[in-house]
C-alpha cells in the first residue's frame, strides 16, 4: 500500500471519527425498550417532538407510563404537544445529580420556555428535593403543587440524555391565579411556596431625603449663584464689546490698505 492511499484512509477515519455527532441517543429506541412507555414515546412522534429532542445535546425527558397519559386522549395534538414540552428539560438531571442540588429546590428550564409561548413562570419547571429524600416536580408558577413525584430512572447517558419515570403530568398553570389552568383537567388547591425557595433580583433602593443641614444651605446656593450671574453677563458683554471694536479696527484698516492699493494701480 502506498503511503499516498494511507495518508486517504487515515483522513478519512479522522474525519468520520471527527464529525460523529455527539448526540447519538434515539428517545424514540430508548422508549421502545420499555413498553410501560409505549403511549408517550407515540404521543412525542406525533407531535414531532422526538426529533427535536433527538436534535439536542444535552436533554432531560420527564417520561409519563401508560396510566398517566389519560389526559392526551382528551385533547388536541397542538394542546398535547404544549404540555409534553413542558416535560422536556433543556439540561442534564439524572436521580444523582438532583439529589445533590445546593439548595434542595431549582428552576428548571423546558422546550416550552424556548418555544416562546409561554407566559411569565409557565415555561418553568419546579424540582424540590423534600426532607424525606423524595424527589417532586411542579410548575414554577407561584401557588402550584409539586405533586408529581420521581419514581426512577428509565435511561440515561451523561451528560447527553436522562429519562425519568415520574407519577404523573405536570399542569400548564396560568400565571393568573384566578383562572383556570391551560388543560381540560382541574388543579389541586394551591399551594403557596416558600419564598425562600425562589431568588429575586432586588430593584434599585430609592435616593436618601435631604437633610435639614442640605436644605439650609440651598438657599444660601441659590442667592450666590443669583448673585454670580450678573457679574459673569456683565464680563461676557465687555468681552464681546471688546471684540467688536476691535474687529472694526481691523476692517478699516483693511479698507485703507486696499484703496492705497487701488489708487497705485490707477495712476
Amino acid at each position: 500500500m502506498s503511503s499516498s492511499t494511507s495518508l486517504t484512509l487515515i483522513f478519512f477515519f479522522a474525519s468520520a471519527f471527527l464529525y460523529t455527532p455527539s448526540n447519538s441517543f434515539n428517545i424514540t429506541t430508548i422508549l421502545s425498550q420499555n413498553k410501560d412507555f409505549s403511549i408517550f414515546n407515540k404521543l412525542l412522534s406525533q407531535t414531532g417532538l422526538a426529533s427535536t429532542i433527538n436534535s439536542r445535546q444535552t436533554i432531560t425527558v420527564l417520561a409519563l407510563a401508560n396510566d398517566a397519559v389519560y389526559l392526551f386522549a382528551d385533547q388536541s395534538m397542538e394542546d398535547n404537544k404544549v404540555i409534553l414540552s413542558l416535560h422536556v428539560i433543556l439540561d442534564y438531571y439524572d436521580i444523582k445529580k438532583l439529589k445533590s442540588l445546593s439548595k434542595k429546590t431549582a428552576i428548571l428550564t423546558t422546550l416550552f420556555q424556548q418555544s416562546g409561548q409561554a407566559k411569565g413562570q409557565q415555561g418553568f419547571v419546579n424540582v424540590t428535593v423534600k426532607d424525606n429524600g423524595d424527589i417532586a416536580f411542579g410548575s414554577a408558577v407561584r401557588g402550584s403543587l409539586l405533586d408529581s413525584q420521581l419514581i426512577d430512572s428509565v435511561a440515561s447517558e451523561p451528560f447527553n440524555i436522562s429519562v425519568l419515570h415520574i407519577s404523573s403530568y405536570i399542569p400548564l398553570m396560568n400565571p393568573n391565579p384566578s383562572d383556570k389552568i391551560y388543560t381540560s383537567s382541574s388543579p389541586l388547591p394551591a399551594q403557596a411556596p416558600n419564598d425562600d425557595d425562589y431568588e429575586y433580583d432586588e430593584p434599585p433602593s430609592p435616593p436618601s431625603p435631604p437633610s435639614s443641614s442640605a436644605k439650609a444651605k440651598a438657599p444660601a446656593a441659590a442667592k450666590a449663584a443669583a448673585a454670580a450671574a450678573p457679574k459673569a453677563s456683565a464680563s461676557k458683554a465687555n468681552s464681546t464689546s471688546s471684540a467688536s471694536v476691535i474687529n472694526s479696527q481691523l476692517d478699516l484698516a483693511f479698507a485703507v490698505v486696499m484703496s492705497s492699493f487701488w489708487l497705485f494701480m490707477t495712476v
